[in-house]
């Protein structure tokens, strides 16, 4: 390819590139002068007025005072020859109208079609072929003379251009009657105007971004610009000249959670810098042939692609085991790990705590292998979605209430459950059995998805995208992590020893521990509220109600006579049975502005959209991105971010507090979640305002906060 100084050679001398579109008009415009006055060299060029020919057209037979008129500029041209879109490319100039219009009557800008491309040797142009038709409003004075018809004039100029270019100009006029207070329609030019309208850009309703490299731009293209179409193809037509070197090929990468990345090579030469939004027309092409185009606004990413701290595998399996480790002293599992630490010195032989641990150990891994291998299925099948999914839904977070709610009641002594419910969960934590100590692992990954850990961040943003033997691996590391104390402590014999024996001791322990259970329970109760309407949350109320009816009136007649044990059975499972049908009913909210209580941060709503206008204007933001069913989320924002302290510094230095709430299913915020390497929450973001990005940790502190502030 030709570098602008090689072009500027062969055209003599000439550098910029609008310096050289000057000199070859002049050329070209000096040839076509010679060659009137040669006439065996005029013969081989076409006439002037074969090449383009220009009229007016209006949308509508009449004009009124004050209104909108649609008039187009139809240009028709020679076939192998092209005129030049706004941005013309490598060489060319584009199309100019001038008005010529009364008093009190003013036109817009072009509303120009969507652009070919035109590659002729080593350059690339941008334009129009066969015909074009270039849509100009004109806004009419509020009064003129009703008689007189309004007269509309137009001075085209073009560059045409096939092996040689020639200009050319045409002076264009148009009458048009007053038509009283509203137009009259013309049916004659109806299908001119829509079929110029199919041609035109729609105004993009998502957010493009763009990340600069040192000779290159990648544009971010959301899944929802190419919602229908699978690996379309793109191309992109930036409205500035000197933003990217137009001839070389742009490559396309698909993204993780849906969308694409369109790489464009930067344009160097002086006067190139930064822009602050990427500005032009991106069509979007499917295999089939169908298109769509929009003009966009491209703004700065919150953060280049390339600084998303990427870590090596090996890394990532040892922080999923370090938060694993770590989630046994969240509050989630901690109680249920408790009373199986209670179980150890209740074993007649070493043996059965070495079973017994496995058992517990086999239910864990097993169970984040079975989580992970259900986001990898939903990941392939394109859906995005990210840790603790299972709690963005409503009857999950509901049942799983109803199950700590009856485990708490057992411990209490409401009722001591049989083999019968212990598949069901009830009995779990308490069961001496190897069945039972393989469900309470089950149970301990179900109610730690809720909790993300310390080093468990970066660990699950990997799992994300890895090759699935990878995200696997990151998976089963994270249950080996949190199922390794436990199975520790049931091969070493000085922790049974350490613990009193059997006796009532433990009657009154596991009674304490239900409460902890109780306190869950009834968290799960608030996490539903905020996903549900009110009508289906009082659903789930009397659920609880059902449940704790089911579980007394089981525990009263267990030791019954056959038929009131029957009769007892029957009545517990219609308990059981009407919860699970309250809990079925359960109705979405819509989505919630986040609330600022008077005491913490005054948020707004987290999109993608705010954030880059905060960007533009480089003002600084905080993005806290939660969910009301995430402990270390709550804990960091009673604890440090609504405090005068951290309040105080935010107002100080202006900066804005973005809250993104992920308790219910929401794909922007997992993919932009995704974009920063993470798969759940809480991710914290400071930007200063100058384009720096601060990933701040999982666990917060004041100091942590108000030293990421002092550097703004």
């Amino acid at each position: 390819m030709l570098d602008r100084g090689a072009i500027g050679h062969v055209l003599g001398g000439a550098v910029d590139r609008v310096g050289m579109r000057i000199g070859a008009i002049l050329l070209l415009g000096l040839a076509a002068v010679l060659g009137a006055t040669m006439p065996a060299r005029a013969a081989n060029l076409p006439a002037l007025d074969e090449l383009v020919t220009a009229r007016l057209v209006a949308e509508n037979a009449t004009i009124a005072p004050g209104a909108k008129a649609w008039v187009a500029v139809h240009l028709g041209i020679k076939s192998g020859w092209h005129v030049y879109w706004r941005n013309p490319g490598d060489s060319g100039l584009p199309t100019t109208i001038e008005w010529d219009l009364p008093a009190g009557f003013t036109a817009g800008a072009i509303e120009w079609p969507v652009p070919e491309r035109f590659v002729t040797g080593a350059l690339v142009n941008y334009g129009y072929s066969g015909a074009t038709d270039l849509l100009v409003p004109i806004s009419a004075a509020s009064a003129f003379d009703p008689w007189t018809p309004v007269q509309l004039r137009a001075t085209v100029t073009w560059l045409a251009c096939a092996e040689i270019c020639i200009p050319g100009e045409s002076k264009l006029a148009l009458r048009l009657p007053a038509g009283g207070s509203a137009p009259a329609a013309d049916p004659a030019s109806a299908p001119l105007f829509a079929a110029a309208r199919q041609r035109q850009p729609l105004p993009a309703l998502f957010v493009a971004e763009f990340a600069a490299a040192a000779r290159e731009y990648r544009l971010f293209i959301p899944a929802a610009a190419s919602t229908g179409f699978e690996r379309p193809t793109a191309a992109f037509f930036p409205f500035d000249d000197k933003m990217i070197e137009h001839a070389a090929e742009p490559r396309i990468e698909q993204r993780e959670g849906g969308g694409i990345e369109l790489v464009l090579t930067r344009a160097g030469g002086a006067g190139v810098s930064l822009p602050a939004v990427l500005d032009g027309v991106l069509v979007l092409t499917q295999a089939a042939g169908e298109a769509r185009a929009y003009t966009i606004s491209a703004v700065p990413a919150a953060l280049p692609i390339e600084d998303t701290g990427a870590i090596a595998w090996w890394e990532a399996v040892l922080l999923a085991f370090l938060g694993g480790v770590v989630l046994n002293l969240m509050p989630c599992v901690f109680p249920i790990l408790s009373i199986k630490v209670l179980s150890l010195s209740t074993f007649a032989h070493r043996a059965d705590g070495h079973r017994h641990g496995l058992a517990y150990g086999a239910g864990v891994v097993l169970s984040f292998a079975a989580l992970g291998g259900a986001l990898l299925g939903l990941r392939a099948g394109g859906t995005a979605i990210g840790w603790g999914f299972q709690l963005q839904s409503p009857i999950v977070v509901g049942l799983l209430a109803y199950l700590l709610l009856a485990m708490g009641l057992s411990l209490s002594g409401v009722a001591e459950f049989g083999a019968g419910l212990a598949g069901a969960g009830s009995r779990l934590a308490d069961r001496a059995g190897l069945a039972g100590a393989f469900a309470t692992g089950v149970l301990a990954t179900i109610v730690a998805t809720p909790c993300t850990a310390p080093f468990m961040g970066a660990a699950l943003g990997v799992a994300v995208i890895a090759p699935a033997p990878l995200a696997l691996a990151v998976f089963i590391a994270l249950g080996g992590g949190l199922a390794a104390p436990f199975v520790l402590a049931t091969w070493l014999p000085g922790v049974a020893h350490v613990l009193p024996r059997p006796g009532p001791w433990m009657v009154l322990a596991k009674q304490i521990l239900a409460f902890p259970l109780y306190a869950t329970a009834a968290w799960l109760v608030w996490v539903l509220i905020q996903e549900v309407e009110p009508g289906s949350a009082l659903a789930v109320l009397f659920g609880l109600v059902a449940i704790a009816f089911a579980v007394w009136v089981y525990g009263r007649t267990r030791l019954a006579a056959p038929a009131g044990r029957h009769i007892g059975v029957g009545l517990a499972a219609a308990g059981l049975a009407a919860a699970i049908v309250l809990a079925a009913t359960v109705v979405p909210a819509g989505t919630r502005a986040p609330e600022a209580s008077r005491a913490g941060l005054p948020y707004e709503a987290f999109t993608a959209a705010r954030l880059a206008a905060l960007a533009a204007e480089r003002k600084p933001a905080f993005v806290n991105l939660t969910a009301a069913w995430c402990i270390t989320c709550l804990v960091n924002e009673r604890a440090t971010l609504d405090s005068a302290a951290v309040r105080g510094a935010f107002a100080a230095r202006g900066i804005v507090a973005l809250k993104g709430d992920w308790t219910r299913q929401n794909p922007d915020i997992t993919v932009f979640l995704q974009r920063y390497g993470r798969n759940g929450v809480p991710l914290y973001l400071l930007y200063d305002g100058r384009g720096e990005t601060t990933i701040l940790p999982q666990i917060l502190t004041e100091t942590i906060i108000l030293d990421a502030v002092g550097r703004i």
